[in-house]
């Protein structure tokens, strides 16, 4: 048997960028959940060890009546459905793929900290898909990148994601 050392931190980027690649090729959305969730607690660990500004600090201040706590329980609700058996196996919880928009969202913030020089390409090509498809919280620039496709905002989902995909492979290119 052959064992490869593997650091948290090149760990949570395969997470990352696995689940980046599942998302744009429409995949499951549990598995894409999952992985991402997974690398954005490693991410947000060693940035607060760091002392580097978190997704975390941003929706503290978006949300001060409520305490670290209780933004992680909500934060965390449907990771840790889907990593720990429930007491009752009909329990189920409502899940859309939408969801994984922001969890992946704040994965990339928290690694683009934390890998100023070398981040992976996917994690930049969700950041662009992510502005483009959602112009009114960023500037309009990403947008400009996916010229080819149609206004993204207002676009179907497997439009959305098709246009991630392209822009993924041409960030590989």
């Amino acid at each position: 048997m052959i064992f490869t050392a593997v650091s948290n931190l090149e760990a949570a980027n395969r997470q990352l960028c696995t689940a980046i690649r599942l998302f744009f090729a429409d995949d499951d959305a549990v598995a894409v959940h999952t992985l991402a969730c997974a690398a954005r607690e490693i991410y947000e660990k060693r940035c607060g060890t760091a002392g580097i500004e978190r997704m975390l600090d941003h929706i503290k201040e978006s949300n001060p009546s409520l305490t670290q706590k209780e933004i992680m329980t909500v934060l965390n609700e449907p990771r840790n459905f889907f990593k720990h058996p429930s007491i009752n196996p009909d329990d189920s919880i409502d899940f859309s793929d939408e969801m994984n928009d922001f969890v992946l969202l704040t994965a990339c913030h928290d690694c683009m900290m934390l890998c100023t020089l070398n981040q992976p390409d996917e994690v930049q090509a969700y950041t662009i898909w992510f502005q483009a498809v959602n112009p009114q919280l960023h500037d309009a620039g990403a947008a400009l990148i996916l010229t080819g496709f149609s206004d993204l905002k207002t676009a179907a989902r497997g439009e959305q994601k098709r246009a991630g995909r392209w822009l993924l492979d041409e960030a590989r290119r």
